[in-house]
């Protein structure tokens, strides 16, 4: 499962966390080699503070906005 459906128009997308940026923020590949910036969602987020270049992610894209998303999971 690379994509899937969350309903309200966003959408879950593997990725690879390129680069680390201000503030919690993140530069995402997509499995589609589309790069978006994200940030940590949630209650999760504390436990993204081990996020480093090349961890694989769970990145729930914006609606609004294709370029943004928020990383809902570490994968392994």
């Amino acid at each position: 499962m690379t994509e899937k459906d969350k309903g309200e128009g966003r959408r879950a997308v593997e990725g690879t966390v390129l680069e680390l940026l201000p503030q919690a923020g993140y530069i995402v590949e997509l499995n589609t080699r589309v790069q978006v910036r994200a940030h940590a969602a949630g209650a999760a987020k504390a436990n993204f503070s081990r996020l480093r270049p090349k961890d694989r992610v769970l990145v729930e894209l914006s609606p609004h906005d294709p370029a943004r998303g928020r990383i809902t999971r570490l994968l392994e």
